[in-house]
């Protein structure tokens, strides 16, 4: 079985760049050890924002809505899998590293105590990303949208309008959920979104010089 793996893992290396959501989430909650002192991020604006229970069902879809079109274009497409993921982890790695930089966290989370499965799962969130840290950017909505922008630039996928319209309507909902289940700002989200625009604009507009070095296996 270990000579099967080597001997795949050989013949496909780019299945490595998944070990990538293993430091992430290392690198993440490593952060919210060492750091003990916080920016804490409230606007006004926030208070206003209703705790709608509803939305933990997008913010939990978020968990396969991230790592399943990556999944897809790995097998699919393979060399545009290779652009996917060095945009995907070079800007989540940026917004790692600002986490450290300048540490941010919230203080207007509720208990969300009540009875109900939304509640409860909602209780389940904070429980395991306890404190309310690491919030701006928002890794939740920088991760949905990149993926999202990065699936539907690659082939035939670039023409289905459908399933590009719920795919950003999916990453619509999550960012959304981010606020509505007061695990982040509004501010958060702004932040998120506007680094995963940049650098799929930036990295785009780079990487698309090194398609040759891609189709010759060479990057």
């Amino acid at each position: 079985m270990v000579s099967f793996i080597i001997k795949y893992l050989r013949g496909h290396k780019d299945i490595l760049w998944f070990f990538g959501f293993l430091v992430l989430g290392s690198f993440y909650y490593l952060s919210k050890i060492i750091v003990d002192k916080y920016h804490i991020i409230h606007f006004s604006v926030d208070d206003k924002i209703p705790f709608l229970p509803i939305f933990i069902i997008p913010y939990i879809i978020w968990y396969l809505y991230v790592p399943l079109p990556m999944i897809f274009v790995f097998f699919k497409y393979k060399e545009a899998f290779k652009k996917q993921a060095i945009i995907f982890f070079s800007g989540a790695i940026f917004c790692s590293l600002f986490f450290l930089v300048f540490p941010t966290a919230i203080d207007f989370r509720p208990t969300a105590e009540g009875k109900g499965i939304l509640l409860w799962l909602t209780r389940f969130i904070y429980a395991n990303d306890t404190p309310p840290s690491n919030v701006f950017p928002s890794l939740h909505c920088y991760e949905a949208l990149s993926v999202h922008l990065t699936t539907f630039t690659v082939g035939p996928m670039k023409n289905n309008k459908l399933l590009r319209f719920f795919s950003f309507v999916l990453v619509i909902l999550i960012c959304a959920s981010t606020v509505f289940v007061k695990q982040h700002s509004f501010i958060d989200v702004i932040g998120g979104c506007l680094i995963a625009v940049i650098f799929c604009f930036v990295l785009n507009r780079f990487l698309r010089g090194k398609e040759y070095e891609f189709n010759n296996g060479t990057v």
